[in-house]
């Protein structure tokens, strides 16, 4: 259905704020500095390194390691979000000055960036909440494994503790529940917090000294079936990603774009915006994935 005036109380000659509820942000966006995309099949060839010195003693043989290489490529996904509205409201738009309109297009360019999180951690389709097709390989799964003890001091030792001999621990992202727990966590002796850097609106940027981020995104809090995923840490800089297309907006004032009737016909427009993201992750086990325990 769409947004009509109907629904909205516009003012008589004033301009108006419109009010946004908090919105969940990308994650990996904010972790992991997105890098130029081609469109073609793009490959990272991926080094990994085994050299050690070796101490020689004079006369004898020098030893030697082999290189080893392999390759990852990257993923293309096309985004598209389509809002409708009447054309009236575009009027009360232009005429009040209400900026319902920018915030529709506000609201879809937030939408594209959490969907980054939802293929890339859980290869889920955000607007229906259901898993992708062939193709598409969750992280939740492939990263390293790590089970809730329930105790959430635990469970951020021993995420880091599952990777910490291999990788870097450069980034934490955080569920909002998992990011609760920590907040609400007390030194006994002092009833002090024992990480007041989370603060109430639960978005810490830094975690004990590492980089941070906490968002509705790293739960899956739009997937039909739950993925009892809490929280993500490690070597983010693997998560390779960036736009292969930069995002554009567009009116659509004529047609059926989205299979939900002529606009003419119902005194419509819509607003739409889409572009197409390339990503790769480089190694998977570089990151570790804590999740809730399930059943007993």
């Amino acid at each position: 259905m769409a947004l009509t005036t109907k629904k909205i109380v516009l003012p008589k000659d004033v301009a108006v704020g419109i009010v946004n509820k908090a919105s969940d942000t990308s994650t990996i966006a904010a972790l992991s500095p997105s890098t130029p995309m081609l469109f073609r099949d793009q490959e990272y060839m991926v080094f990994n390194p085994t050299a050690e010195a070796e101490v020689v003693e004079e006369g004898a043989q020098k030893g030697s390691y082999e290189a080893s290489t392999s390759t990852v490529t990257a993923k293309r996904v096309k985004l598209q979000t389509t809002t409708r509205v009447t054309s009236e409201l575009e009027w009360a738009d232009e005429d009040n000055r209400t900026q319902i309109i920018e915030s529709i297009v506000a609201d879809q360019a937030a939408a594209f960036a959490r969907a980054l999180d939802y293929v890339v951690y859980h290869a889920i389709n955000p607007k229906s909440g259901e898993a992708l097709g062939e193709g598409y390989t969750a992280l939740s799964g492939t990263a390293t494994q790590v089970t809730s003890t329930g105790d959430a001091v635990e469970d951020i030792d021993a995420i880091v503790d599952a990777i910490a001999a291999t990788y870097d621990v450069n980034g934490i992202a955080l569920s909002k529940t998992f990011a609760a727990s920590l907040r609400k966590v007390r030194v006994p002796s002092t009833g002090l917090r024992l990480y007041p850097e989370i603060p109430l609106n639960l978005k810490p940027g830094t975690v004990e000294g590492v980089a941070a981020a906490t968002s509705g995104t790293v739960s899956g809090a739009l997937a039909k079936t739950a993925t009892n995923v809490l929280a993500f840490a490690g070597d983010f800089s693997v998560i390779k990603w960036g736009l292969v297309r930069d995002m554009t907006a567009q009116v659509i004032p004529y047609g059926d774009p989205d299979g939900a009737g002529d606009l003419q016909r119902t005194n419509q427009i819509a607003y739409r915006t889409e572009g197409i993201y390339g990503y790769a992750v480089l190694d998977p086990k570089a990151l570790a994935c804590l999740k809730a325990k399930v059943g007993k």
